[in-house]
C-alpha cells in the first residue's frame, strides 16, 4: 500500500514538473512568435506607400487630420493623437515629437480621474509635449477639491496660453482669481470663464453685482479678443477689456445690474464689435429726471439678446450702435424699439410675439435682408405678405431660414412664397431648411414645388455666434 502511494507521488511530481517545462516553452513559444509577428508587420509597412511618406508630409496629415476631426471628447474616448501613436513605432515617434498635435487640452476633471491623478499627470504630459507651442487649453472640472494643482501646472505656461476656458462651480472663485490676478501672457487671445449655473425659475434678482472693475490679468493682455463671464464670474473675475472685440455677458439670477455697471463695461470695450447679453436684468436709477444717455459703440456689428432678461427696448435704448448689422433674439416674450435702420440680419429664437409686436418687428427693422425664425412666430408669415393696403414690411429680404416648421404652416408659408416671387416681385431668392422643416414640406408634397420656386439649403447644423469666429466655442450658451 505504502509502495503504491509513493509511485502515484512520485509520478505526480513528475508529471507536474512536465506541465510546469511545457507551459515555459509554450510562453516561449508566444513570445518568439508575438515578436516574429511584429517584425512581419513591420516589414508589411515598409512596404507600404503610407510608410513611404516623409516625416514632415506624416506630420501635415496627421495635423491637418486633428483639426478636421475636432470634436468634444465623450467619457472614455481615446484622443486622435493618442490612437495614432498606437499604428507603429514610427507613427508613436512621429506623433511625439509633433508639438502641433498635443497644443490643443481639452481634460473633464471629475472625482475617479482626479483622485487617482490621471488627469493631472496627462496634464503635464500635454503642457510638455507640445514644447514651445502655443496653448488652446479647456479644464470643465466637476470637483469641490483644492485646484491648485492644475492651476501650477498652467501657471508656468502662461506665455503659451493662447485660449483658456474653465467650467467649474462658484466655489472656485477666488482659486481662478488666484491664477488669472497677474499671470504675465503675450498671445492670450480667448478668455470664458463659466462658473455655477443660473438659478432655473423666476426668482427675482436680489442684489447688484459686486464689482465690474479689472480684477484678473492686471499685467496687462494686449492680444486678447474674445472674453466670456458667466455665472457667478460675471462681478468677480473682469478682465481690462480695451481689446476685445466679442464679449459674453452670461448673468447670474441671483443678481442684477446697475445701469452704471453696463455703462462701465461698455465704455471700456472701444473695441467691441460682437456683444451678447444673456439673461442680464438691468435695473435704471430710480430718479425720473435723470436722462439717461446711450453708450457709443461705433464698431458693434453683432449684437445677441437672450431672456429672461430686462425688456429689449430697454437694453437697446443704452446702446447708440450706428453700424449695427446683425441682431439675434432668443427667449424674448415682448418686443418693442427705436427704430434701427443698419440692420441687415435678424434671427429669431423662441420668441413667441404676437401681432402688434411683429409689426413692431417691421418698423424697427426696415432693412432686413436675411430672416432666421422657428416655429414660434407662424403669423409672420401672412403678415409678410404684401397686400394692396400695406406695401412689403421688408422688400430687401432676399434668404429666410427655417428651424422646425410645423406641418400646419407649410400651407402659410408657401403662401408667402408664392406672394412675394410670383406678384410681388420679391428678391426672395434662398430658403435654407433643417431636417424637421424638410420633412414637414414633404409631407405636404410641397418641397419640389418650392425647390422649383428659389434655392433651398440644408441647415441642419446650428450656426456659431457670431459668425466668423474661426474656430469652435464649445461653451457659447453653456447649460
Amino acid at each position: 500500500m505504502a509502495t503504491d502511494k509513493n509511485a502515484l507521488l512520485e509520478s505526480i511530481t513528475h508529471l507536474e514538473l512536465r506541465k510546469h517545462n511545457l507551459l515555459r516553452e509554450l510562453e516561449d513559444v508566444n513570445l518568439e512568435l508575438g515578436v516574429q509577428r511584429a517584425q512581419y508587420s513591420r516589414l508589411l509597412n515598409n512596404d507600404s506607400f503610407v510608410y513611404r511618406l516623409p516625416n514632415e508630409l506624416l506630420t501635415g496629415i496627421l495635423i491637418n487630420l486633428q483639426r478636421s476631426v475636432r470634436y468634444p471628447l465623450k467619457p472614455g474616448m481615446i484622443p486622435f493623437q493618442v490612437t495614432a501613436s498606437h499604428v507603429s513605432r514610427r507613427w508613436r515617434d512621429v506623433v511625439l515629437s509633433t508639438p502641433l498635435l498635443w497644443n490643443t487640452i481639452d481634460f473633464r476633471i471629475r472625482p475617479m480621474n482626479h483622485v487617482q491623478g490621471r488627469i493631472l499627470s496627462q496634464l503635464d504630459a500635454y503642457l510638455t509635449r507640445s514644447d514651445t507651442c502655443f496653448l488652446d487649453i479647456t479644464l470643465d472640472f466637476h470637483i469641490v477639491d483644492d485646484l491648485s494643482s492644475y492651476f501650477d501646472l498652467l501657471a508656468a505656461h502662461s506665455r503659451r496660453w493662447r485660449r483658456l476656458a474653465i467650467v467649474t462651480r462658484y466655489e472656485q472663485v477666488d482659486d481662478i482669481q488666484n491664477l488669472l490676478k497677474n499671470i504675465p501672457t503675450i498671445g492670450f487671445e480667448h478668455l470664458s470663464l463659466s462658473l455655477g449655473k443660473p438659478q432655473e425659475g423666476s426668482l427675482s434678482p436680489r442684489k447688484p453685482y459686486a464689482t465690474i472693475s479689472p480684477t484678473i490679468l492686471l499685467a496687462g493682455c494686449p492680444s486678447l479678443t474674445f472674453v466670456r463671464l458667466a455665472g457667478l464670474a460675471l462681478g468677480n473675475l473682469h478682465p481690462p477689456l480695451t481689446t476685445v472685440t466679442t464679449l459674453h455677458l452670461d448673468g447670474w439670477t441671483r443678481n442684477f445690474m446697475t445701469h452704471d455697471q453696463l455703462k462701465a463695461i461698455l465704455e471700456a470695450s472701444v473695441s467691441l464689435v460682437n456683444l451678447s447679453l444673456n439673461q442680464l436684468h438691468i435695473h435704471h436709477p430710480r430718479d425720473p429726471l435723470e436722462v439717461i444717455h446711450p453708450v457709443s459703440l461705433p464698431n458693434l456689428q453683432c449684437l445677441r439678446l437672450l431672456g429672461p432678461c430686462s425688456p429689449v427696448s430697454r437694453l437697446l435704448s443704452l446702446m447708440d450702435t450706428p453700424k449695427l448689422l446683425s441682431l439675434s433674439l432668443q427667449d424674448i416674450d415682448t418686443f418693442d424699439s427705436n427704430i434701427l435702420p443698419s440692420v441687415q440680419s435678424l434671427s429669431m429664437d423662441r420668441c413667441a410675439l404676437d401681432d402688434l409686436e411683429v409689426a413692431h418687428l417691421f418698423r424697427s427693422f426696415p432693412s432686413v435682408e436675411f430672416l432666421s425664425i422657428d416655429e414660434s412666430l407662424p403669423d409672420i408669415y401672412y403678415m409678410l405678405r404684401p397686400n394692396l393696403d400695406q406695401p412689403h414690411p421688408w422688400p430687401r429680404l432676399r434668404t429666410i431660414s427655417l428651424r422646425a416648421l410645423p406641418a400646419i404652416d407649410v400651407h402659410q408659408f408657401c403662401n408667402l412664397v408664392f406672394t412675394l416671387q410670383q406678384i410681388d416681385k420679391s428678391p426672395l431668392a434662398k430658403v435654407y431648411l433643417d431636417r424637421r422643416s424638410r420633412t414637414s414640406l414633404r409631407t405636404k408634397h410641397r418641397l419640389d414645388w418650392l425647390q422649383d420656386q428659389l434655392q433651398v439649403e440644408h441647415c441642419d447644423v446650428t450656426e456659431p455666434w457670431p459668425l466668423g469666429l474661426g474656430y469652435e466655442d464649445a461653451h457659447d450658451l453653456l447649460e
